[in-house]
């Protein structure tokens, strides 16, 4: 089978288990291999989930993280561009872009907001900065808690303010994995731009704690 017969065989399968060239086990879902020094591309709608070995059949919001973590650190040592330097025309270069793809993927499903982010735009359903909330009551909690958080001179109030809102935030990712798992877009991006928002006051909380440390 000539390279690229191979290369378009791998993609077709998408996800290989064994090497395309010398059939040994592929030890992540990247079609990279330290044995005989394979490397292709992938295919370009591939999800994250799939690329980093994560399920997503019933809830891709569920994800185990410590999972991922170790999936996504197995995934860069067998594509850094550093090992494939001297394997080969075009290998570095291509070990590079699986990287940034593996690292992209691994930011994307880390946090709760980046990943209900992109289950929505994998789903048709992409956020905007045009998104808004209708909710009057919700939006002035936030104004009010990013006001007291701007003059506030207590780090006890400071404090007190953050973990009322961490307690809205676990509240609201459980609400978006029962949302995702009914496939409700409409109100899983409703949610998340709630999400967001909160997420806006606890870095605001952060950065008031780290200017006035």
């Amino acid at each position: 089978m000539s390279p690229s017969d191979t290369i378009q065989s791998l993609q077709n399968r998408r996800i290989a288990s064994k090497c395309p060239s010398c059939h040994q086990p592929l030890t992540t879902s990247i079609p990279a291999c330290t044995n005989c020094w394979f490397i292709a591309g992938l295919p370009s709608d591939i999800s994250y989930h799939e690329l980093l070995g994560l399920p997503a059949d019933t809830n891709p919001f569920a994800i185990d993280t410590a999972a991922l973590k170790s999936n996504f650190r197995r995934a860069q040592q067998v594509c850094h561009p550093d090992s494939w330097a001297s394997k080969g025309e075009g290998k570095q270069d291509l070990a590079h872009s699986l990287s940034s793809l593996v690292n992209n993927a691994y930011q994307r499903l880390l946090k709760p907001l980046a990943r209900a982010e992109y289950i929505l735009e994998r789903n048709g359903h992409p956020m905007s900065e045009e998104d808004k909330l209708d909710d009057m009551i919700f939006i002035s909690e936030v104004m009010e808690a990013r006001e007291e958080i701007e003059n506030a001179d207590n780090p006890v109030l400071i404090q007190a303010i953050r973990e009322e809102n961490r307690g809205k935030i676990s509240d609201i990712i459980d609400e978006i994995e029962t949302l995702i798992e009914a496939k409700d877009w409409a109100a899983v991006k409703e949610a998340t731009i709630r999400l967001k928002y909160l997420e806006g006051i606890e870095r605001a909380a952060h950065a008031h704690e780290d200017a006035h440390s």
